[in-house]
Parts: structure tokens; sequence; C-alpha cells
């Protein structure tokens, strides 16, 4: 019998599957929650406009939005939708194609991160990051990985904003680090 069929017959794929969904589900909630009890912008919010906020020019074609916060394109026009008719996001046209739409942070948008990003981060540590080993979350991302690649699934790079950053745009922060 091969490793293959003796996992599969004793359920530990499955059960591997289940855990990971409920552990994903329990920190999303509590991210949620504690985003919510601060009076900060929603998780989905957050992840688009940390998205925007990291991206070059702190815009993203739709497409690529779409992709890196893993929604649907009509998904993610209706999310993107309420965050423009609140000022935090805006729409603009591509100069080389009519057919290309990008969604770009505003000032607003950032001030909203910014002022998010300490609730997210301590909850995130809080609900995940320190639950595992440095270690462990090594491993967990090597794993993952790989159940990515071997779907042809190329991941949308982690951001690696931090607060001050967020505050500001690119034009903003060369003006600021001379």
């Amino acid at each position: 019998m091969t490793t293959t069929k003796a996992t599969r017959r004793d359920g530990d794929g499955l059960a591997a599957w289940m855990t990971l969904l409920q552990a994903q589900s329990m920190v999303v909630d509590a991210i949620s929650g504690d985003l919510e009890r601060g009076r900060r912008v929603p998780l989905p919010w957050f992840e688009v406009l940390i998205q925007l906020a990291s991206a070059p020019e702190g815009r993203l074609k739709m497409q690529e939005l779409a992709h890196s916060v893993l929604l649907s394109k009509s998904g993610v026009t209706r999310l993107v939708d309420r965050m423009v008719d609140v000022g935090l996001v805006s729409r603009g046209a591509c100069a080389t194609d009519r057919r290309v739409v990008y969604a770009m942070v505003t000032p607003e948008g950032r001030d909203a991160l910014r002022g998010a990003l300490p609730i997210h981060a301590e909850s995130l540590e809080r609900h995940f990051s320190n639950v595992l080993t440095p270690a462990e979350l090594g491993t967990l991302r090597t794993m993952l990985r790989k159940v990515l690649d071997a779907g042809g699934f190329a991941p949308a790079p982690c951001p690696a904003v931090m607060p001050d950053e967020v505050a500001a745009t690119p034009r903003e922060r060369a003006r600021v680090s001379r």
C-alpha cells in the first residue's frame, strides 16, 4: 500500500483540510471583530487598502486586485464601488489601454489604513503569529506554498508596508527621506 492511499484511507487529508479551514475562519473572525470594536475599516476593506498602499504608485489593475484579495472580478468591483463611495479608493483609466481600470488608494484610504494597522497587527499576532513558533510559521508557509505551486497558483506578494510608509504616497516618502 502506498503512503498516498494510506493517507486517504485514514482521512488525514480531509482532517488537515478541515482544520486549516476552521483555523482560517477563527482567525478571520477574530481580526474582523477586533477591527469592528476598534471602529476601523472592515477586514475586506483593510485587505484592499493594504494591497493598494503597497503597490507601485498606490494602484493596481482591478484584475490584479481581485487576484491579490482572492475575490472574483465582480466581487472586487462591488467592494471597490463601496470604497469609492466613501472616498477611500478611486478609479483611474490606463493611458495606453482603455480596457484597463485601476483602483487607487486615496489619502483618506491611507489614513484609514494607518488607523487600522495597529489593531490588525496586534490581532494577527494574538490569534495567529504568537500561537506558533518562528520555525512553525516558516514550515507552515513552506507547506502552503507547495500546495499553491502544485495548483499552478502564483500567490500575490505579501505586502511589506510599515505604518509610516502607508501614510504617504511614494512621492511624499521620497520627499521626506531627502
